[in-house]
């Protein structure tokens, strides 16, 4: 029964995260505004992602399963490779977020091979 919630839980958040995506998307004053984020704070905003990327990891790593494993590499693939396009548009040096997701999807690819 737990589960059964549980899995509803998780279908809601992915609905909800699409959403803030979407409208970060198409209009970043309202997306910032809803979130109630602001762009001054970002660097400390960064540093608690960055914390809480890091338990993702470590519960990553504890728990072993390559499907796991898969989800989260897959999710950091995708934020290393939209920072390096964010960066490289804006003409900053952006190569190593394009290493960082382009390592990520290699280890996401090898972990999907582990699982069958």
């Amino acid at each position: 029964m737990i589960d059964a919630f549980l899995h509803y839980v998780a279908w809601g958040l992915v609905v909800i995260m699409a959403g803030i995506t979407l409208l970060l998307a198409l209009n970043k004053q309202s997306g910032l505004a809803l979130i109630q984020h602001r762009p001054e704070m970002l660097p400390q905003a960064m540093l608690v992602r960055y914390a809480g990327m890091t338990i993702l990891a470590l519960i990553t790593a504890w728990i072993g399963a390559p499907r796991v494993l898969f989800g989260v590499l897959l999710a950091v693939s995708v934020i290393g490779f939209g920072d390096a396009f964010i960066y490289r548009r804006a003409g900053h040096p952006f190569w190593l977020h394009l290493i960082v997701g382009g390592a990520a999807l290699l280890c996401a690819l090898l972990s999907l091979i582990a699982m069958n």
